[in-house]
């Protein structure tokens, strides 16, 4: 197996481990069918990640990559119009901390507050969901109605009152036992750039491609 592959592998399964813990004693109102949180995304993702997306949308049958990518295609589109709207189309690579985040907030939650993710079903459901983004796993919050609320007016500062400061704790426990734990996954991995994998990031279509002539999704960074 490719160690990359085994490291995002890995890598998802000890984030599923950590997450757990951390919510474990705490209210999550998060369940199937729950999708506010699914549109206005700005996939700006790791290599790790990138990787992660890549070995489980290989695994779906041919009809359903194709469709995916149409609509990764689609989205992207309209994520670059309103970004060049904004004005904010930084270079890639680039490193994690150097994203502006509130100017993806506003291309994201103001310009495509109705634009769903392009990996949300007609039926609500998330098709990557074993292989989301960090992003989605750490976006958890104890009220569903108030997520509704900050989707259907964004302007009203729910997020910024109400959801944010939930999310940052549970970021703040999650990243405490992460940066512990990380280590030793990448001892077992002595040969994986950890570096690059996880602190450059690329918008969705920077790092990954449908190849039609062999029919799956690659790496292209």
């Amino acid at each position: 197996m490719n160690p990359e592959i085994g490291y995002a592998r890995e890598r998802a399964s000890l984030l599923k481990e950590i997450l757990e813990e951390v919510t474990e004693k705490i209210k999550v109102d998060c369940h199937k069918g729950c999708v506010y949180c699914c549109y206005g995304v700005t996939l700006w993702i790791k290599r790790a990640e990138a990787l992660l997306l890549i070995d489980f949308l290989n695994s779906l049958p041919l009809k359903e990559r194709k469709n995916l990518w149409d609509r990764i295609k689609k989205y992207a589109r309209l994520y670059e119009e309103e970004a060049r709207r904004v004005g904010y189309l930084p270079t890639h690579p680039i490193r994690e901390k150097e994203l502006d985040v509130e100017k993806l907030g506003v291309i994201g939650g103001l310009g495509m507050n109705e634009v769903p993710c392009p990996f949300l079903n007609e039926s609500g459901e998330c098709v990557v969901y074993e292989a989301r983004p960090d992003m989605c796993r750490l976006m958890v919050y104890e009220d569903s109605s108030l997520c509704k609320k900050d989707w259907e007016n964004p302007l009203a500062f729910v997020w910024k009152n109400e959801i944010a400061p939930f999310v940052e704790g549970v970021k703040k426990e999650f990243y405490a036992r992460w940066k512990l734990r990380r280590a030793e996954l990448a001892d077992r991995f002595p040969d994986v750039d950890i570096e690059k994998m996880e602190e450059e990031v690329g918008f969705i279509t920077h790092l990954i491609r449908f190849d039609p002539v062999k029919k799956v999704f690659k790496l292209i960074y």
